[in-house]
């Protein structure tokens, strides 16, 4: 995986989108952000319950060296 894409990185995202969405569920101003605002956070909390079950490369490249 790349020094940019990492599990991090992928948390920060998925953290942003569920902010994002619920502040689109939020706002009184306009029916479109409104409409798309549960789409944007279900796909973020879909990506952190994803993220909760992937196994963390660097954990296993530990356990891998003790044995």
């Amino acid at each position: 995986m790349s020094a940019y894409l990492t599990k991090n990185w992928f948390y920060r995202l998925a953290s942003a989108l569920i902010l994002i969405g619920f502040a689109m569920l939020c706002q009184p101003f306009w029916h479109g952000l409104f409409v798309f605002g549960f789409p944007v956070l279900l796909a973020g909390v879909i990506l952190f319950m994803i993220l909760d079950h992937v196994p963390d490369a660097r954990h296993q490249e530990e356990e891998e060296r003790v044995g």
